[in-house]
Formats: C-alpha cells, structure tokens, sequence
C-alpha cells in the first residue's frame, strides 16, 4: 500500500515533531461562553455556556467527594467508622440484581 502525502503540510519526515499553528484573532481570550470565534479563512469555533456549566459541576462534586473522604478518614482514624452490614449487602444484592436484568443500577440507585 502506498499513501500519497503530496502537498499536504506537515507531512514531510523532517517536519513530524512539528505542528501547524493557527493565527490567533486578536481579544479573543476570555470570550464569554456561546461566542464564536473567526479565522481569517472562514474556519470559526462555538463553544456553549453548558461546558462552563458541567465543569463548574463537576468541580462542586469533587469537592463534596472529597470532603465525604476526609469525614470517612477521620472517622476511622478515631475508630468510630462502623459499616451497616445488612444495609451494605442489601445496596450489593439489589445493584447486582438490578444491573443484571435491565441494565440500570436497581431500586435505590448509585449514591
């Protein structure tokens, strides 16, 4: 098989470590979300509010994930972490059931 490069940029051996840039338009940075953004030939990008919108979720559940850790360690580290048995072997019993027929995650869902 042979791949016929001829005329595209970058493809040449000497120029792999290299990449293409492109120019920047000028203020450009810290545009609020939904703005697009122009090229000088006709290439443009659109970035949605719903981005900003998931990464500043997602943060705020890092953050309460961390700090349910930090509340579990401390609680362990006095001795006093105790785990419900039965409620755990029920969740595990009910995920499993619930994953194996239909898919989901069974009654009482992921928390």
């Amino acid at each position: 098989m042979k791949i016929h490069n001829d005329g595209l940029q970058g493809t040449n051996p000497a120029e792999t470590g290299r990449t293409q840039s492109t120019p920047q338009t000028g203020g450009t940075s810290g545009l609020p979300p939904g703005h697009t953004i122009a090229g000088h030939e006709g290439d443009s990008v659109q970035i949605s509010g719903i981005s900003q919108h998931l990464a500043e979720s997602n943060a705020l559940d890092t953050q309460q994930r961390e700090n349910r850790v930090a509340q579990l360690t401390a609680q362990y580290a006095k001795g006093n972490y105790q785990v419900n048995a039965a409620a755990l072997s029920s969740k595990l019993v009910s995920n499993s059931l619930g994953s194996a027929g239909s898919g989901g995650s069974g009654e009482g869902g992921h928390k």
